[in-house]
């Protein structure tokens, strides 16, 4: 790799750079040495990502080699060793030229790189990049939501992410979530980085974490205090919520905006809320709820002693009714409050001042002095809302959790000592508006979206109070307040930087805009004034709609799909133009023109019909028998922001006007009055609310252009068909790269000569292209989407969804669909006849347990090594069958009572087998990777030695962690030695709260018993009737030992109808089991033994005796309840 001296910096580079790469690195290197922030600006396609990795990690490197350096100096002045200064000296220097002085050359803090892009996409992109250097020896971690990288089944499953989180952590407080428990562990023993490597992304996490059974969430986090560079999305670190709760600190570290050309709305968003009335009420409701379930356990506490094993499902509350009862009086007083402000009926709605949500909020007791309380409150009430089952809320905290992010929002910033109160929340509100307006009640939620339901209004309309943040420097200054060294900000398209800068609020002494990668022959920018038939092409409001219009815009882009190679993209400014405009060309037969020389699409709304969409329009850019396709999109939306049209994908883009932002819209209205105020405001600069608006629509043009030109070697057209694109401020704000490149076709016929030329040219002038063939969606060289792990062998690895079957094994049919067929019909019909081709079925549950891995595609090789191709198969000759006629009333000699009993049985075999191999089925199913391996094994070992003790903490362990399970615990009750039956039975009840249905007929081996019922009818005898139904406890019943040896289960009709012989020194349950622990009330064997929170274990009706009378620890005396007490399940040390 090339070395480059980089102001002073040694920086390792993939390939030769090219003269805007050493410019843009040069730029990262001048704002890290002098400490400022840096806004940069480099076309899609320059490899911005790659300088800015390189040349950062360079600089670290540099740093922590002075920072060392510093740290042995200071050892050598303590030794006192002094013949080594000079040499140290120039060390030093040469150190602090490359670091920059302004860090300091006394210090020993190595700072952090923060690496912050929109999506996790986008940061897999970049530590792939990262892959390719020669940094790819420094510590990473990415930082994550539980949505991307928690892994427990129960918190996976929720869809909202408020109760992810709180679910979450209440499973990780109970010591609950058996991956975090392993990843506990793992820090005791061992680092964590050592066992995942240095450089990893999420789906390495999930991958590793899936593996290894450990939390992903949480090792994310544990290997962020060791990383040298940390990625994540830039929500979370503008977001002061999502920042403490992934403990990002910011003191003294260097922050990277990457596409931060959506900085500006997502620092707006993030400090911005929307109260609907549906959010108030809902939380009301939640409020009498939990208030009416609190009351109900208060009311019943000293009542007699429920379930003690329930305890788990019952947390025990951190507040009390009365906290509820306070806290719901004050949210229906903020609920009057609001309902109370009067709102015209025009539907605009009123606007206040920022200041305004302080007054509202004192008038209802909330302020700087309560707030804590109140958010601690929240938090408390939320986490026990979301793991409590038994509560009943649809919701879920919903509305609860909306309030206590509001509160967060507005008291973000606590007053300094000795501040003014006054001046703080009017620093605080000076960049907000608080607008309210009426809005429909949503008929969905029925009575709890009115603000109150003694209302007059009601039940006709709601109100929403909007609290908007229109200025995006709030964010940043904030960010700036915690000590961050610099901030550098990128993107392919910011321009123009001045507004830009004006409107982050803080400074950027280090700008760079930089040019585009290749020659101006590559590319071709215009501006289509006029369409085919002269009408002038003016997409704004008064002329967007007419006939006149949509047709010219029609006629114009049948002649550009006629002219332009390969993929053409045709961006609108907004969803309802488009719409309007096919409408019209489909009823005028343009759009069939249009079609006939490529075929269309237009961007869905969907997220799964977007996807389709992008596979179809990528399928007919790779058909040879077309001329590529069009894909008809919006500004602002999918397309325009985040996808790859490189090459024959997108050789032109069609602008056909400039998107502003809706002008009536509330949030627009006031953003530019905002900026009108501050612009009269003296010695201040920043932009008026016209500039800002023109700013959007040129920044969201920028953003639709990146589209087309992707790196060096691609070529395409730009065409801005809307006379407005003309004026001189217009191109002003174009990108560098394409600015001095405009050209201005005064009439459609220039246009279409010139772009007729420019691709002619092209053509001859840059590589040819591949000859297409037709190879579908799976080996389309468009925008694709991949795991990480895979990205470097390209979009090869694609399979198009053609048919569901593709994608799930199971579903596959194989080639002989006949005999699967009659298998199905067997197994539906009842019948127990095979094929002459099928193989025998293996015996008992691990016979089901080995077919069942057999069946497994990854293990078909293993199971069948010898198998031979169906047309080379011999298959054994049926024996034919022979049929005696006998009298009636005649019977065979060789009969016998006992072959009729021998034979019941084998009838109830093949529903027995196929039992056990459901059971089997249904376990796969719902565990997987070790737990699985975990449970094989453990039959495996059962059925070898036989040992119950070290068989029950695998079954409890792999069956207990989730209720949902507890039918497969109970259900393996059939599988257990009958001489376990009894002891399993106990145990299952203890941890379910149901036993398994026991009966002492059960701890007897069926072939024993049908030996005895033959051959020991003279002895001593003692007859037990048993008369089955078909009960859970019979069915639980009905199968024993039988399952692991090869004997045959008694069949359950010839136990309905006959006495079964049993003796009566057979009956060996044992009716008390050693526990290993001994009652320290009773001092006697703690048969259910139970341990309170105080530390002492007693049985279990010691414990009852004492809840029944003074409900304090028969032992220490100390206050105790039943949620206090814990089972002990396993043995105690005293069998140990």
């Amino acid at each position: 790799m090339p070395l480059l001296n980089i102001s002073g910096v040694q920086v390792s580079f993939p390939f030769e750079p090219y003269p805007c790469q050493v410019t843009y690195m040069e730029k990262v290197m001048e704002s890290l040495q002098k400490n400022v922030n840096g806004i940069l600006e480099s076309p899609t396609g320059t490899g911005k990502t790659l300088c800015l990795l390189c040349s950062t990690l360079a600089w670290l490197e540099s740093r922590k080699a002075q920072t060392e350096l510093n740290r042995q100096v200071s050892i050598a002045s303590i030794m006192g060793e002094q013949n080594i200064q000079q040499d140290v000296e120039k060390l030093s220097k040469s150190l602090q030229s490359s670091t920059g002085l302004t860090w300091g050359g006394s210090e020993f803090a190595v700072p952090k790189i923060i690496y912050a892009s929109r999506t996790h996409s986008q940061l897999n992109q970049a530590v792939q990049e990262l892959k390719r250097t020669a940094y790819n020896s420094v510590k990473v971690s990415v930082i994550g939501s539980r949505e991307q990288l928690c892994i427990q089944e129960q918190v996976r499953k929720e869809p909202n992410n408020s109760n992810k989180v709180h679910m979450c952590r209440a499973k990780v407080s109970a010591r609950t979530c058996h991956m975090y428990n392993r990843l506990e562990d793992i820090k005791k023993n061992s680092d964590a980085r050592s066992l995942i490597g240095n450089v990893i992304d999420i789906e390495d996490m999930v991958t590793y974490g899936e593996k290894q059974r450990v939390c992903p969430y949480y090792l994310a986090r544990e290997l962020k205090n060791d990383a040298d560079i940390i990625f994540m999305p830039y929500n979370y670190l503008l977001d002061p919520k999502s920042r403490k709760a992934h403990g990002v600190e910011l003191q003294g570290n260097i922050v990277i905006f990457d596409e931060a050309h959506n900085l500006e709305k997502i620092c707006e968003d993030s400090s911005s809320f929307d109260l609907t009335s549906t959010d108030l009420a809902t939380a009301i409701e939640e409020l009498a709820k939990l208030s009416e379930k609190i009351y109900e356990l208060t009311k019943h506490e000293d009542q007699s002693l429920v379930e003690m094993t329930d305890s788990s499902t019952m947390p025990e509350p951190e507040f009390t009714l009365e906290d509820l009862l306070r806290l719901k009086a004050t949210l229906k007083d903020l609920e009057n409050k609001i309902d109370e402000i009067p709102v015209p009926s025009n539907g605009k709605g009123v606007t206040k001042p920022g200041m305004f949500i302080f007054e509202l909020l004192r008038s209802v007791s909330i302020g700087f002095d309560t707030k804590n309380f109140l958010i601690e409150l929240l938090d408390k009430i939320i986490n026990y809302v979301s793991q409590d089952a038994l509560t009943g809320f649809s919701t879920k905290g919903a509305g609860l959790t909306k309030v206590c992010d509001i509160l967060k929002i507005i008291f973000c910033r606590d007053l300094s000592d000795g501040g003014s109160m006054q001046l703080h929340m009017a620093e605080l509100a000076k960049s907000y508006k608080v607008h309210i307006q009426k809005t429909e009640p949503n008929k969905k939620f029925g009575k709890i979206t009115s603000w109150a339901s003694n209302s007059s209004t009601s039940d006709k309309t709601g109100k929403t109070l909007s609290y908007w943040c229109f200025s995006p420097g709030h964010s940043m200054v904030d960010l700036m307040a915690h000590g961050i060294k610099c901030i550098i900000l990128t993107s392919g398209t910011l321009s123009p930087l001045s507004s830009f800068t004006l409107e982050m609020q803080i400074p950027f002494p280090v700008t760079l805009e930089n040019p585009h990668v290749i020659e101006k022959h590559q590319v071709w920018i215009g501006t289509v004034n006029k369409g085919p038939d002269g009408v002038t092409l003016n997409s704004n409001f008064e002329t967007r709609y007419t006939p006149s219009y949509q047709s010219s815009l029609g006629n114009s882009i049948v002649n550009f799909a006629r002219i332009v190679p390969n993929g053409l993209l045709i961006f609108f400014p907004s969803y309802p133009v488009m719409d309007k405009c096919i409408e019209y060309w489909k009823e005028n037969n343009i759009y069939n023109r249009i079609a006939q020389y490529k075929p269309v699409f237009v961007e869905p709304r969907g997220k799964m019909d977007f996807q389709d969409a992008m596979f179809e329009f990528y399928d007919k850019i790779n058909d040879p028998s077309l001329n590529g396709a069009i894909f008809v999109a919006v500004c602002r939306g999918k397309v325009s922001e985040g996808l790859d049209f490189a090459d024959e994908n997108g050789r032109a883009v069609v602008i056909t006007g400039l998107p502003y932002p809706p002008y009536m819209d509330p949030r627009v209205v006031l953003k530019m009055q905002y900026l009108d105020e501050v612009k009269r405001r003296p010695n201040i600069k920043h932009l008026t609310g016209k500039e800002w608006y023109r700013q959007q629509a040129s920044r969201a043009v920028n953003q639709a252009i990146g589209r087309v030109i992707r790196h060096r070697q691609d070529f395409g057209a730009i065409l801005l068909c809307d006379t407005r694109f003309s004026s001189p401020d217009s191109i002003s704000q174009l990108p560098i790269w394409v600015r001095p490149n405009v050209q201005k076709c005064q009439n459609f016929g220039q246009a279409l000569k010139e772009i007729t030329v420019f691709f002619k040219t092209a053509e001859q002038k840059m590589p040819a292209s591949k000859p297409k063939k037709k190879i579908g969606i799976k080996n389309s060289p468009g925008a694709y989407f991949l795991p990480t792990m895979s990205r470097s062998a390209g979009p090869t690895n694609l399979v198009k969804a053609g048919k569901v079957s593709d994608h799930v094994a199971s579903l596959k049919q194989s080639k002989d669909s006949s005999n699967n067929y009659a298998k199905l019909s067997i197994q539906y019909e009842g019948g127990s006849k095979t094929s002459s081709s099928t193989q025998e079925i293996k015996r008992g549950l691990l016979g089901a347990l080995t077919d069942s891995e057999c069946k497994s595609p990854d293990n078909d090789s293993q199971c069948s090594p010898f198998r031979l191709p169906p047309d080379k198969m011999v298959y054994k000759k049926q024996a034919r069958k022979k049929i005696t006629i006998k009298k009636r009333g005649e019977t065979d000699s060789k009969s016998s009572a006992a072959d009729i009993l021998d034979d019941i049985p084998s009838t109830v075999k093949s529903n027995h087998l196929q039992t056990a191999e459901s059971y089997i089925a249904e376990v796969k199913r719902v565990l997987y990777g070790e737990r699985y391996k975990m449970f094989s094994k453990a039959l495996v070992d059962y059925k070898k030695i036989g040992d119950f003790q070290q068989l029950t903490p695998v079954l409890v362990g792999v069956f207990t962690e989730d209720s949902q399970l507890y039918p497969f615990f109970r259900e393996f009750y059939r599988f257990v030695r009958p001489k376990d039956k009894c002891e399993y039975d106990k145990l299952c009840k203890s941890i379910t709260g149901t036993g398994c249905g026991y009966r002492p007929e059960d701890a007897i081996l069926r072939k024993r018993l049908h030996t005895d019922n033959s051959c020991n009818a003279d002895k001593r005898q003692k007859t037990v009737h048993t008369n089955l139904s078909l009960k859970q406890s019979d069915y639980l019943n009905q199968s024993s030992e039988d399952l692991f040896e090869e004997t045959e289960p008694c069949s359950p009709s010839l136990r309905h109808n006959i006495n079964v012989i049993v003796k009566a020194d057979d009956i060996t349950c044992p009716s008390k089991y050693p526990s290993g622990y001994t009652c320290e009330c009773c001092q006697k064997n703690a048969e259910r033994p139970f341990e309170a929170g105080c530390g002492h274990i007693c049985c279990f009706p010691c414990w009852r005796t004492a809840f029944d009378t003074s409900k304090v620890c028969p032992v220490c005396k100390q206050p105790v309840r039943r949620r206090h007490l814990t089972a002990k399940y396993f043995a105690g040390p005293e069998l140990e």
